[in-house]
């Protein structure tokens, strides 16, 4: 018994999986599909445009689709305006006839002994698949090429859709890229964990400030822990000189611009690893900026200047070296921001805005660096790519692994099969 859906019919019948050849109506007219009409989403009718031929004349209108005709009722078609247009219905079933708005049969084509079995197998397969990724056991069956192709595209669509999100940070911020890519930046030192409270952060902190005392290192680790609202324990201005350094500071600073931080709760300290504790992440920003101060104008180029921020050896203040928390002391550790931090600081922040930055001046070497980047960076490893690649995905580099999220969010985690190419291939091959 097969699994039917509208949204699969709507796919036969727009891509003409059927045997399309002799039609005849339920009322045994012949038929003659010219053009199928083009897909409608919103209310009325499912194609709109069609020609067809029923006998000897031919007709221009609307196509509505359904699982059973019966379903013209139940979707309350009858008395409905906008489907006196209608000059075919066509469903898997044909359980009961129907009539007009002129109380006239309407021409019905029934699909149910004209889409190869076949067909219908493999969409049920994909439709019904217990898996992450629907298509797991067809993966290794196609062509490579092919599969690469698509990792470009969805590549294409990734950043096109994150470009949006930068252009539309790009109106709040006056077009000011330098304030865009600052954003940006903060943002992702947030490592998914504490990215929301990251964000909140960024909200707070106008990069001309932090263009302002870049050359400060103390008043740039001031501004940050100030602001992150990490610098209002009285108790640890008595017994940690380090601490009370920072909160003098930005107690100056807090005034001198008005600033209000946000509240310390909204840092999450919960089942994470220390070297992702909020802290030390805020030290290795304070850190980058020092750093690169000109943070658009260093990275958005090019000349690809990336390479030099992974060789860079980002190590923050002494004290981060025997703390994860402030007045909090620890055994001696490493504070140095890792590769594949950096990786994903370059995935996340700088590929995007280079992508989108290219867009925007016209500049197309800036986008092809993009993805050239993309092909340098190490694969991602998290457990939705480790999944993918086990089942055959192509998992060579960040390309590979950005692609697969893309995939996955977009496609496999809604069972959006038959938007998604891999899908297409798979039900479309041999179809007839």
């Amino acid at each position: 018994m097969y699994n039917m859906t509208e949204l699969f019919l709507h796919y036969v019948w727009k891509n003409r999986l059927y045997r399309f050849q002799a039609l005849r109506t339920t009322q045994n007219e012949k038929l003659v599909v010219i053009h199928p009409g083009f897909q409608h989403q919103d209310a009325g009718p499912d194609f709109k445009q069609a020609i067809i031929k029923l006998n000897d004349i031919t007709w221009a209108g609307d196509v509505e689709i359904h699982c059973k005709s019966s379903d013209w009722h139940k979707h309350g078609h009858d008395n409905n305006p906008q489907y006196k247009s209608v000059i075919l219905h066509v469903v898997f079933e044909n359980d009961c006839p129907i009539n007009n708005h002129n109380r006239e049969l309407l021409p019905t084509l029934e699909l149910k002994d004209l889409i190869a079995s076949e067909t219908l197998l493999r969409y049920n397969r994909l439709h019904n698949s217990p898996h992450r990724l629907p298509c797991k056991h067809e993966i290794t069956k196609l062509p490579t090429d092919f599969l690469e192709n698509f990792s470009q595209k969805l590549i294409n669509r990734r950043l096109i859709r994150k470009g949006k999100n930068i252009f539309s940070l790009l109106e709040k911020s006056e077009h000011d890229w330098q304030e865009v890519f600052f954003k940006i930046l903060v943002v992702n030192f947030g490592f998914k964990i504490n990215q929301d409270a990251f964000e909140l952060l960024s909200k707070t902190l106008s990069y001309k400030i932090i263009l302002k005392h870049s050359k400060s290192k103390l008043q740039l680790y001031a501004l940050l822990f100030g602001q992150a609202g990490m610098l209002e324990d009285y108790q640890l201005t008595v017994g940690d000189s380090y601490y009370q350094k920072l909160h003098q500071e930005y107690h100056y600073l807090k005034h001198q611009y008005r600033l209000i931080s946000i509240p310390v709760h909204r840092w999450n300290l919960l089942r994470i690893h220390p070297q992702n504790f909020p802290a030390l992440r805020l030290a290795q920003l304070a850190e980058f900026l020092y750093r690169f101060p000109m943070v658009f104008h260093h990275f958005i180029t090019e000349d690809l200047k990336i390479f030099e921020f992974l060789k860079w050896r980002c190590e923050p203040d002494e004290y981060w070296k025997t703390h994860f928390l402030f007045g909090k002391k620890t055994k001696k550790h490493s504070a140095i921001l890792g590769k594949s931090s950096k990786e994903l600081l370059i995935i996340n922040s700088i590929i995007p805005t280079l992508f989108t930055y290219g867009a925007f001046s016209g500049n197309m070497k800036l986008q092809e660096n993009a993805i050239k980047l993309l092909e340098i960076v190490s694969f991602e490893k998290n457990y939705i790519t480790k999944y993918y690649r086990q089942v055959g995905f192509p998992a060579q580099n960040a390309l590979h692994s950005q692609a697969i999220l893309e995939l996955q969010s977009c496609y496999c985690q809604t069972k959006q099969c038959l938007q998604c190419d891999i899908g297409k291939f798979i039900i479309g091959r041999n179809n007839c």
